[in-house]
């Protein structure tokens, strides 16, 4: 298990800390953002031991096959989202986020480049806007909407770069680079919609211990980013099934025009396979083979 633990200081920022000091403020209110990569159970175990977590939290963030979720708990607020990687990428990643009085715990079984950034932009040259655990929560799903936004402009782009490369030239591995994007924007989709949901679900959640009622308008915002994404990937993903169906046409017109042609072919030698076969009979009398003119009668 990779343990990354940082004190959010009197300056708003980020400064990095250790466990033994985590452990022993846990009676003041400096707030502490604990980001947790590849745990194990037992790590995670022994690790929630010093905190008051419900053992259903350590249950959902061990299971691979757990979707997203958030839930409030009674020391704690429980968020679990999709992360994306990246814009091709379709392998499911979940970030799960426990939401306590003083800390904030991110946990995820691979490394997010999102938080790395987030820790060395707020270690260095950015404030967060409160001395709050709720601020380390905003930055993070602000900074996940952020990406979504850019994801679907990265799809957008190859879409663009596709439609070009079909109307130069159609051919079958056009077709396989659009239904493999069709699936990677189809990815983007289902994580979108995921993520707006766990964003949607906080404006309306209650819990005693961490209070998101002052983030509403910032949360406003994150909303309205991943809803223009959710549009244009809704849009990106009529303009492949159109792009599809072009495509799919322009190849049938080629093939009928193949067809045509072989036809064409077939009519000219159509007779001479007649003629080939009538006078490749085997009968004994056959006037015709005893003609002076027989044979330009019959090429004529």
């Amino acid at each position: 298990m990779n343990l990354k633990i940082f004190l959010l200081n009197e300056n708003r920022r980020l400064e990095s800390s250790s466990i033994e000091a985590l452990l022993a403020s846990r009676k003041d209110d400096r707030p502490y953002w604990i980001d947790i990569t590849e745990p194990s159970q037992t790590d995670l175990e022994e690790f929630f031991s010093s905190f008051e977590i419900h053992p259903l939290i350590l249950e959902t963030c061990l299971d691979v096959t757990a979707g997203y979720r958030i839930a409030p708990y009674e020391y704690s607020l429980f968020i679990r989202m999709p992360a994306q990687l990246a814009w091709d990428n379709t392998a499911q990643t979940f970030l799960s986020i426990i939401c306590l009085s003083q800390a904030i715990i991110t946990i995820h079984e691979t490394p997010i480049p999102t938080l790395a950034t987030i820790a060395r932009d707020f270690s260095t040259a950015v404030r967060f806007h409160s001395k709050s655990t709720s601020a380390i929560l905003y930055q993070i799903i602000d900074r996940l909407t952020d990406e979504a936004m850019a994801f679907a402009l990265d799809a957008r782009s190859k879409i663009d770069s596709l439609e070009e490369a079909i109307d130069r030239d159609e051919d079958s591995e056009q077709i396989d680079r659009l239904l493999m994007l069709k699936r990677k924007i189809s990815h983007l989709s289902t994580t979108f919609e995921d993520q707006r949901y766990c964003i949607t679900a906080l404006h309306t959640i209650e819990s005693e211990v961490f209070d998101v009622e002052d983030l509403h308008e910032y949360f406003r915002d994150s909303l309205a980013n991943i809803d223009h994404a959710l549009r244009l990937i809704g849009h990106q993903q009529k303009r492949l099934a159109e792009l599809h169906q072009h495509n799919l046409i322009t190849l049938q017109d080629k093939a009928n025009k193949r067809l045509r042609l072989l036809t064409i072919i077939s009519a000219v030698f159509m007779p001479l396979t007649l003629i080939a076969g009538i006078y490749g009979m085997n009968f004994q009398y056959m006037p015709e083979l005893k003609l002076i003119y027989g044979y330009p009668l019959v090429i004529i």
